[in-house]
């Protein structure tokens, strides 16, 4: 993912923004399933669906602190791109310490097929700290590059955990690209789960002027995971 991506990340909302090394390492491998139903998929501030719905969904695998997953989306570029699918494959490590401390390292591979002969294939990669606090606020920091463009990214991000089924999270992120200029986007919402479903609600604007994409808007996604 890219802004013209979380991304990935950000990101990428599926239904929670959650900070993805607050996985919990599993003693052993397992396979975790998700599918998503969005109002709108905006990453990093940016719609990558013309500000229409999008069908997501993918699979994670973990073992440990070693994780690796597959993670797809519709997308519309409108007229600037034949794209109609992102597929994102990711790999990396991740672990939450006993001081409360998560550390998480990825590598991501993303592509859109129907793209034609443009090129909107790369690699990026991506690392972050958190920390996890008893009261139930968590903040946590991050940052993307790839190597095949000239673009990094940044964000910072807080949450506090209302119950273990509603929390609430904001975030703000700082796009550098001398190709594509600056901007800075962020975000506020609410998630709400009940077994395997959840609910977010999310609120995403930038500072860019003239550009639909990225205007404000609300985001309502439904996920359901096993």
């Amino acid at each position: 993912m890219k802004p013209s991506l979380l991304m990935k990340a950000s990101v990428c909302l599926i239904a929670a923004e959650m900070p993805v090394f607050e996985k919990k390492a599993a003693a052993q491998g397992s396979w975790t399933a998700n599918a998503s139903l969005a109002t709108d998929y905006t990453d990093r501030g940016i719609s990558s669906s013309n500000g229409n719905p999008a069908i997501q969904g993918g699979f994670d695998y973990t073992n440990s602190a070693l994780y690796a997953g597959v993670w797809a989306s519709t997308v519309d570029f409108g007229d600037t791109s034949a794209a109609y699918l992102e597929v994102s494959a990711y790999t990396g490590l991740a672990d939450v310490l006993e001081n409360g401390v998560s550390w998480d390292l990825r590598a991501t591979f993303f592509d859109y097929p129907g793209a034609d002969a443009e090129d909107l294939s790369g690699l990026e990669l991506s690392g972050g700290l958190g920390y996890s606090f008893d009261t139930g606020f968590w903040v946590a920091t991050d940052g993307a590059f790839s190597p095949g463009e000239d673009y990094v990214y940044t964000s910072l991000k807080a949450g506090y955990a209302l119950s273990p089924s509603f929390s609430l999270d904001a975030a703000i992120g700082s796009y550098a690209s001398e190709t594509d200029g600056d901007y800075t986007n962020w975000s506020i919402g609410s998630t709400v789960s009940r077994g395997a479903a959840a609910i977010d609600l999310r609120y995403s604007d930038t500072d860019i002027g003239n550009f639909a994409p990225a205007a404000q808007r609300l985001i309502l996604t439904l996920t359901i995971r096993s």
